[in-house]
């Protein structure tokens, strides 16, 4: 976990004395959601959204912030029951879909996820 305070361009993230608190508030909603799982998959893609522009916000490393959510929002979206790919999307979308969350704008992000989640995972 990062030990100093660190701002992008114009975006300053989560003080790190709210590091924590903040990310057990993500994942408290996330285990109250059940994970993603069952949830059909404009849901999923709407609530999705939310949790990744907020965890986005935390950035609870000085590096690999990005990769790291990737990771986890594959796994949650697979084992949710759901294809996932980055690919569609270009760097410069990531960004701007974020930089939109800081201020609870989510529906780039939405937009960003509607691309990269595929279809349901045949069983």
């Amino acid at each position: 976990m990062r030990t100093i305070d660190i701002s992008k361009g114009g975006t300053r993230f989560c003080n790190t004395s709210r590091i924590e608190p903040e990310a057990d508030k993500i994942f408290a909603a996330l285990a109250r959601a059940n994970w993603f799982k069952e949830l059909p998959r404009s849901a999923l893609i709407a609530e999705a959204a939310v949790a990744y522009g907020d965890l986005n916000m935390i950035h609870p490393f000085r590096e690999g912030n990005g990769r790291a959510q990737r990771l986890l929002f594959e796994h949650l979206t697979i084992n949710a029951g759901y294809e996932i790919s980055w690919w569609p999307v270009e760097q410069r979308e990531w960004v701007d879909a974020n930089v939109a969350a800081v201020i609870c704008d989510y529906a780039p992000l939405e937009a960003v996820f509607q691309r990269c989640v595929g279809q349901p995972i045949a069983g």
